[in-house]
């Protein structure tokens, strides 16, 4: 995969003390690690210091990454661990992890080499953030991040089924907005084309 051949070549500059290559690589990874660790978390200021933290432990075990066989995996493998043992820690204190709910503006993707017309883009790209919260993060871990359905089901600590059942019912929400666009003949292989580039 491109994207774990280029996280591997930053830690190999990590490795050397690359401040640059750090950057790159927390600039490729916080938006991720950002929107699964709210899950967990459901607070903007909790998450961002748990997602800092991540990276900070991240930095002092970088000559040790490149040894992971299935890094993207234990990365956030890492992030669920730092999510967990904040809320164990602050067990006695609910309304920390509870005060800050807000609703989770998620960034609009731009995906490089998209066929299709930008309109549809933001179409999909709105049909995605207005899917349930867990169905939805189950889907980007899937289409944006990459993961496995077994993955993302031991992440979750959900049945591989059920990751399968939510994107079954993303994909059929995502069907009709293209459908809407291109017409019913034309919307099973513009979503194929979609996804080939998302």
């Amino acid at each position: 995969m491109l994207r774990d051949e280029e996280l591997r070549r930053l830690i190999q500059l990590m490795e050397k003390n690359d401040g640059k290559a750090f950057e790159e690589f927390f600039n490729i990874l916080y938006p991720r690690f950002y929107r699964y660790a709210f899950l967990y978390l459901k607070s903007d200021l909790l998450t961002e210091e748990v997602v800092s933290d991540v990276f900070l432990k991240l930095w002092n075990v970088r000559n040790k990454l490149n040894e992971i066989k299935q890094l993207e995996f234990y990365l956030f493998r890492s992030v669920k661990n730092q999510a967990l043992t904040y809320i164990k820690r602050n067990a006695n204190q609910p309304e920390e992890i509870t005060e800050f709910i807000e609703s989770s503006l998620i960034e609009s993707r731009q995906p490089e080499n998209l066929l299709i017309h930008k309109e549809l883009s933001k179409k999909i790209e709105d049909a995605v953030s207005q899917l349930p919260q867990k169905c939805q993060t189950i889907f980007r871990m899937v289409r944006e991040d990459g993961l496995s359905y077994k993955q993302v089901a031991v992440l979750l600590q959900i049945s591989p089924k059920t990751v399968e059942n939510q994107m079954s019912k993303s994909l059929k929400r995502l069907k009709i907005v293209v459908e809407n666009y291109y017409g019913r003949s034309e919307a099973n292989k513009k979503i194929r084309l979609f996804f080939l580039c998302f």
